[in-house]
């Protein structure tokens, strides 16, 4: 299978895991990320390659953004799939939007409950993010990441996280869309080429591994 911008980045890990999760603010702008500002992250890498975790936490980022943007409708679910990994986003009515990359192993199922107890939890954290967060990124951090990089590992255990989470009956009633492709899940008429080239989440050194490694026309995959 040939490579196109949207599968860079290192083979999805052996095993059911959560890589990556991050909370934003619906609505808001964080000044030149070109999306709303971000508002608790969280990371569990150690299952890839030293020399892989910064290009790919920058490019969890990126699309994290990106897919928060793209939410509109309060209580909306949606997943994209690719090359192994897969992409979920939820919309809470809480006010906030949370996203998390996982393989597409990890039940869908579980991983919405992930990120409605993220939100859950950090509205309950962080009260005052209902109303003006500001416009830099993390404004609150402080106040929830001990908490966020804690969930994110107990459900790296989708079974037991599936037993300590009785929230899907909510879930279930919202509506779920499964996205194909990456274009699919990004604001209309955004091509991948365009938003590697103006974000500011990644690096030098992130973009120029994305241009040469379509250049090779090499599969490394990251979702």
């Amino acid at each position: 299978e040939s490579s196109d911008a949207s599968s860079i980045g290192p083979d999805p890990p052996c095993g059911m895991k959560i890589l990556f999760s991050a909370v934003f603010k619906p609505g808001t702008e964080a000044p030149g990320k070109d999306g709303p500002v971000m508002l608790s992250q969280a990371a569990e890498l150690s299952s890839l390659g030293f020399f892989q975790r910064s290009t790919a936490k920058e490019v969890f980022v990126m699309f994290s953004r990106q897919f928060a943007k793209a939410s509109t409708e309060p209580g909306q679910r949606s997943s994209v799939r690719k090359d192994g990994y897969m992409s979920h986003v939820y919309h809470s009515p809480m006010g906030v939007v949370a996203v998390c990359f996982a393989d597409d192993e990890y039940p869908q199922r579980v991983a919405f409950g992930y990120l409605s107890k993220v939100c859950e939890d950090f509205v309950l954290a962080v009260p005052q993010s209902r109303g003006d967060c500001g416009t830099a990124d993390l404004p609150h951090e402080a106040l929830f990441a001990a908490k966020h990089q804690e969930l994110l590992v107990k459900f790296q255990d989708p079974g037991q996280a599936d037993q300590l989470t009785q929230i899907m009956a909510e879930l279930e009633k919202t509506k779920l869309v499964l996205h194909e492709t990456i274009e699919a899940a990004l604001e209309r008429g955004c091509k991948i080429e365009t938003l590697i080239n103006k974000s500011n989440d990644l690096s030098g050194s992130s973009k120029m591994f994305f241009k040469t490694a379509k250049k090779q026309n090499q599969c490394c995959t990251f979702m």
